[in-house]
């Protein structure tokens, strides 16, 4: 019987988290979002939950882009942001089980030595009442968050790839 190695086995160079309530309303969307597109992205690492938690810090040092999939209660209901990432600590949520992206890619950089790029995609919703459908404009943030994705991943790979090509 042989055995994998798992200091030979590579980190994926993306993980794409979505997180949010799926049982109220348009928060849903960053794990709707991430399901919908875990068949293709294969290469990725994709994870679902509810909220972002200290355990996910060490994945994250070991890969090269972070997307965090979201839903906004602020913004014209139905649109998608962008925004870059850094590390950057939060006192607060330190003390907590919850944490905010930036504050989890602060995590990384403490206790890993490193933290990856990083996005968060977030789709502004309409209706966060209790219920497990998307409003209307959050079905159209759905569709853009999984439009938008594939296409910003394969943007920060060549960009990588190019930069490598150049050593």
């Amino acid at each position: 019987m042989s055995r994998t190695n798992l200091s030979r086995v590579t980190p994926a160079r993306v993980m794409l988290i979505g997180y949010g309530n799926a049982l109220r309303g348009d928060d849903a969307l960053g794990p709707m979002a991430v399901e919908r597109l875990r068949p293709r992205l294969t290469d990725a690492e994709v994870l679902s939950c509810h909220q972002l938690a200290p355990e996910l810090a060490d994945r994250l040092a070991r890969c090269e882009l972070a997307l965090f999939v979201d839903a906004a209660a602020c913004g014209e209901p139905g649109t998608v942001r962008v925004q870059r990432l850094w590390p950057q600590a939060d006192r607060v949520a330190s003390l907590t089980h919850h944490l905010q992206p930036a504050a989890l890619l602060a995590l990384a950089q403490e206790l890993y030595g490193r933290a990856p790029s990083a996005l968060l995609v977030t789709g502004a919703g309409a209706n966060f009442d209790d219920r497990e459908s998307l409003s209307e404009e959050g079905s159209q943030a759905l569709q853009e968050i999984c439009r938008l994705i594939p296409r910003l991943i394969q943007d920060f790979l060549t960009s990588c790839d190019a930069r490598a090509a150049e050593w």
